[in-house]
């Protein structure tokens, strides 16, 4: 009769155990499923914020563009492929415009490190048939480069000519540099980079005033 309790005992505790663990099971099963819900709810929030997942798929891209139009090389095939566009007789385009590489082009084209030779002749062709406001606006950064070299050529043929007015000279070339950040990087360059940047600008110039 002893070993009938005991064994009894053992059955209500290992029933008690069991039902323990149950209760656990459950418990967890539920807290996953309220983790799910509120997960979804939260994925729902923010998936509201766009119209279609087209558009959502068009940031995604956009931000990928922003950091490849940092690469010159991906710079250069978009003007690359503008320009097969433009001249090809073919009803399929397969370039597509850009601000951002538009952006990146327009403010490094007198950087020569990051537009070549090459780009930079197909980037004149392509300001030439912008808009209005960006031919202007380029115009206007193309005449103030022009007129920095053209006052430094006239500064450095001074200090050749006069000697003795060295110190005015070097008085106006302090007042110069101070203008502006890009000014002093300006006066960085060595004298056949100076000239460089000058015969860009001219170009520039010369090619919208034909366009006119």
């Amino acid at each position: 009769a002893t070993m009938g309790a005991s064994k009894s005992k053992k059955h209500r505790k290992k029933q008690r155990i069991a039902k323990h663990v149950v209760e656990s099971q459950t418990r967890k099963k539920q807290e996953d499923a309220e983790k799910q819900l509120l997960a979804a709810s939260e994925g729902d929030g923010e998936t509201s914020t766009s119209t279609t997942p087209d558009d959502a798929n068009d940031e995604s891209k956009k931000s990928t563009k922003n950091t490849k139009t940092k690469d010159p090389a991906e710079a250069a095939s978009y003007l690359t492929l503008w320009n097969l566009d433009r001249n090809s007789e073919s009803t399929t385009k397969n370039w597509k415009f850009n601000k951002n590489t538009q952006s990146w082009l327009l403010r490094h084209m007198y950087d020569f490190d990051k537009v070549s030779k090459s780009t930079f002749g197909t980037l004149v062709d392509y300001v030439c048939q912008g808009g209005d406001k960006t031919r202007l606006r380029i115009e206007e950064e193309a005449k103030r480069r022009a007129r920095r070299y053209k006052e430094w050529e006239k500064k450095q043929q001074k200090e050749g000519d006069a000697e003795q007015d060295e110190d005015v000279v070097a008085d106006e070339t302090k007042d110069a540099t101070s203008s502006s950040p890009d000014d002093e990087e300006w006066n960085q360059l060595d004298d056949h980079d100076k000239r460089k940047e000058y015969k860009r600008a001219r170009k520039v110039l010369d090619s919208l005033k034909e366009q006119q």
